[in-house]
């Protein structure tokens, strides 16, 4: 039954580093990839040695025939020995090259390619301890030196698995905003889940398998591999522990790759449904017919208010204004939809994150002057961005907060724009204080064409185009919102660093 969990382990760990493809996936594969090697080769030590209780059994082989053919395996005890020490010693490195990828500490990240490279020291140095000549050569005649070293090498084990842990949990309470939180949770609660299952597994000492000293093993108070000490519910719970600690890390591996998923998934729908030229031409000729016959009627209204005697100046100047109304109006649903369907070149440049704010905001007064926008820097890191598009696309979500909370009935309509760094982000968040947007509509905002407002005045492109330009900067976009409190976008950016040297 062991062997079967953590095939199913693996199969998980290499899914996610398939769909995902970056590297703390390839750490995670590589964690459950040394307890496969690890569990494998003392699964085969046990069925070669016999001996084992009948729980014991059970738990490991499943089946007897099973046991009875890993028992004919022609395998030497001390390779099927250094097999699971080679398991046990890259296990805890793979962890810790995890949490060096994850954390932002300023300290450790200054330093992080000396810590990649100290990190190999120990593993090395175990896996030359442990290759049998050298074990044999160490040990015969120095008895005393066993227990120093069977608390050396498990030493460091815990120490490894404790600074990387540790690590992560530090960036995960780093993390303040929801989403991101969120995302590393799933991340964390997998590795202390493998860890776990590793731990149960990794405190006996691999040299026992092809070690002829038992009872310096006993001395220590280290049961061998086939140790019958254990009882009936002691095995019971040691299985139970297995399958709760597999099925957790995979199931938080799995959520971990469906956030990027669900990502990658939209996407796809949202360009295709963009892709659709007969929904595009039919929205678009919708919006155009509307404007168009609003236009008709204000130019009979204009006719008679001139022909009449004596002319009424004063109606004439009415819809003269609100003709120049509707053809700006027009032009810029024109501009929006150019905007997005042509492609756009960005130029990438450092640009203080003050100097977006204030494009953004003056972008926004153009259209609401006097209208108020808080703003809140807490970082003062550049972004690397096209100024002239990002900050339209601030902007833009600028404008929908104000346009929400005017319709939501505020009386004081507000929109807030905050910049923030965030670990491995710097985060532009736009918020208002208008109704937030229902569930059923937040999976549709960013489609092509959607919209909630008037279609005579709003053709429902501009969330899609927001996000066609977060994506060019290389960025995420967000959304969090709870119903009847307001809404927030995140645009989620790259850390970029001036100091380093590609």
């Amino acid at each position: 039954m062991l062997i079967l969990v953590l095939i199913l382990c693996l199969a998980t760990s290499l899914y996610v580093a398939l769909r995902r493809k970056d590297s703390l996936s390839l750490y995670l594969l590589g964690m459950s990839l040394c307890n496969l090697i690890m569990l494998a080769g003392i699964i085969v030590y046990i069925a070669a040695i016999g001996g084992t209780a009948a729980q014991q059994r059970t738990l490991l082989f499943l089946f007897p025939s099973l046991q009875t053919w890993l028992h004919d395996l022609p395998i030497p005890l001390g390779k099927l020995g250094y097999l699971v020490a080679v398991g046990r010693s890259l296990f805890p490195l793979f962890v810790l090259q995890a949490a060096l990828e994850t954390t932002m500490i300023s300290l450790v990240r200054r330093h992080l390619r000396t810590l990649r490279l100290l990190s190999f020291l120990f593993p090395v140095l175990s896996l030359v301890y442990y290759y049998p000549p050298v074990f044999r050569m160490v040990i015969n005649g120095r008895l005393w030196l066993l227990p120093v070293m069977v608390n050396i090498c498990f030493g460091w084990i815990v120490l490894y698995l404790a600074v990387a842990i540790a690590l992560m949990f530090l960036e995960y309470r780093a993390h303040t905003f929801p989403a991101f939180k969120r995302n590393f949770r799933y991340v964390l609660l997998s590795v202390v889940s493998i860890s776990a299952l590793y731990l149960l597994y990794a405190s006996k000492d691999p040299a026992q398998i092809y070690n002829m000293f038992v009872s310096e093993y006993i001395r220590l108070g280290i049961s061998s591999y086939i140790s019958p000490t254990l009882p009936a519910l002691g095995w019971l719970m040691l299985g139970l522990c297995t399958v709760f600690f597999v099925a957790l890390g995979s199931y938080n591996m799995v959520r971990y790759t469906q956030l990027n998923y669900d990502d990658e998934r939209q996407d796809m729908i949202l360009q295709r449904k963009f892709d659709t030229a007969g929904m595009g031409i039919s929205v678009f000729v919708h919006g155009v017919k509307n404007q168009l016959l609003s236009s008709r009627v204000l130019h009979k209204k204009l006719s008679r208010a001139l022909s009449a005697e004596p002319p009424d100046l004063a109606q004439a100047r009415a819809c003269a204004l609100q003709l120049n109304e509707l053809n700006e109006g027009m032009l810029r649903r024109m501009d929006e939809l150019y905007r997005t369907v042509k492609n756009n070149a960005i130029s990438l440049r450092p640009v203080p994150a003050a100097e977006l704010a204030q494009a953004a905001v003056e972008r926004f007064h153009g259209k609401y002057p006097g209208q108020p926008v808080e703003v809140e820097l807490s970082t003062d890191r550049p972004v690397l961005a096209d100024l002239g598009h990002l900050s339209e696309a601030v902007c833009n979500l600028l404008c929908n907060g104000y346009e929400a909370a005017v319709q939501a009935g505020r009386e004081e309509p507000r929109v807030t724009l905050r910049i923030r760094a965030e670990r491995m982000w710097t985060v532009v968040a736009v918020e208002d204080n208008g109704p937030g947007i229902p569930p059923e509509k937040r999976g549709r905002i960013f489609e092509p064409f959607f919209t909630s407002k008037n279609t005579n005045y709003n053709w429902g492109m501009g969330l899609y185009y927001v996000r066609k330009i977060v994506q060019s900067h290389l960025g995420k976009l967000r959304l969090e919102s709870r119903e009847g409190q307001g809404a927030s976008f995140l645009i989620m950016l790259p850390v970029y660093d001036p100091r380093r040297k590609e």
